[in-house]
């Protein structure tokens, strides 16, 4: 293992796209795992309402929580969909494959490959994130006239994911296809 070849302007390159997937994997688990688990704090819920448990409603579903959170937004809150899953199981695959392994992958990260993945994850995000930020706040009767679009709202996870994901850009230029 040699850094021969890359550029002190390459690693750098390199490094900050790494740590800037980390720190965006960290706020997708902030947006999924957390806001479920609060949900489910300390609440018992009456008969004949939809939800249960935190254990049968969510961790039912997958032996990992993360999985679990994943299926559980997707199949009981319909919040996300089936490609909204797949691309941020992919993120994390990334993310898992930089964390683990990135020494030998210094030379082998091309940025510009992970754009198209980038934008389909940041997609998904803002979905999670408006979907939260209505449920906490938009659906609550005392916010409905306040002209707020709450079709473009987002919470503040999203908000830092959104700049971070910014910073990628810059790394290479601007990727994004849009």
């Amino acid at each position: 293992m040699s850094l021969d070849g890359l550029t002190k302007d390459e690693l750098t390159r390199v490094l900050a796209y790494a740590g800037l997937v980390l720190v965006a994997f960290e706020l997708v688990k902030s947006l999924i795992v957390n806001p479920i688990k609060v949900f489910y704090r300390n609440v018992t819920f009456g008969e004949g309402m939809p939800f249960k448990s935190y254990e049968h409603d969510v961790m039912s579903r997958h032996r990992n929580e993360f999985e679990a959170c994943l299926l559980y937004l997707r199949d009981f809150m319909k919040a996300i969909d089936a490609d909204d899953m797949q691309a941020i199981q992919e993120l994390r695959q990334h993310r898992n494959q930089l964390a683990h392994d990135l020494a030998n992958r210094l030379h082998r990260i091309d940025i510009e490959h992970y754009a198209p993945l980038l934008e389909r994850a940041n997609r998904a995000l803002f979905k999670l994130s408006n979907y939260r930020v209505y449920i906490e706040i938009g659906s609550d009767p005392a916010f409905k006239n306040l002209g707020i679009d709450w079709n473009t709202a987002e919470g503040p996870e999203y908000a830092v994911f959104k700049e971070v994901l910014s910073k990628v850009w810059l790394l290479e230029g601007d990727l994004r296809s849009d």
